[in-house]
């Protein structure tokens, strides 16, 4: 597994789609996270447009990881984008960090900024735009990811949003 978050050490996170623990719901691979999430956002699925990840495990076939946007309060991906709150906003009474599509000039600092490996932001190479996770911010049911799996082993954390700075 690359799920390789150890180098970071403590980290203050926002609120953010969390993967049960397996004693509660284990998750079965079946996609439908990656899928739900291109199709809510994009009206289409494939691996460019999503903004969750689900790595796999090929060894024991079993215990899948998702992955995706930690929300972090220092938010590293919004830092580095050269159009700040243009092209990567904040929305002020949430916390949420997203990406104004419209706005993205596709220079992937935002990208490389993202300090979890793999990293959490998707680069549409189709698009030259950036893509991660925004909770469904426009959306009122709230993650899609959470509605629609499955085997429900997804939630949202409970982590406050609150901005310190």
């Amino acid at each position: 597994m690359t799920n390789n978050n150890s180098n970071l050490g403590p980290k203050e996170l926002g609120r953010h789609v969390i993967q049960h623990a397996k004693e509660y719901s284990v998750c079965v691979g079946c996609n439908a996270c990656e899928i739900v999430c291109s199709l809510v956002h994009e009206g289409a699925a494939g691996q460019m447009l999503r903004r969750i990840f689900l790595e796999r495990d090929t060894i024991n076939l079993e215990d899948h990881t998702i992955l995706t946007c930690q929300h972090c309060q220092d938010h590293p991906c919004y830092e580095a984008c050269p159009k700040k709150d243009q092209a990567i906003c904040i929305e002020a009474d949430s916390g949420i960090v997203y990406i104004n599509e419209a706005d993205c000039i596709g220079c992937k600092k935002c990208y490389k900024a993202c300090p979890y490996e793999p990293k959490r932001i998707n680069y549409d190479t189709a698009s030259k735009k950036a893509k991660k996770c925004d909770l469904c911010r426009n959306r009122e049911a709230g993650p899609a990811c959470i509605e629609y799996c499955q085997v429900q082993c997804l939630a949202l954390s409970e982590a406050d949003l609150g901005r310190e700075n």
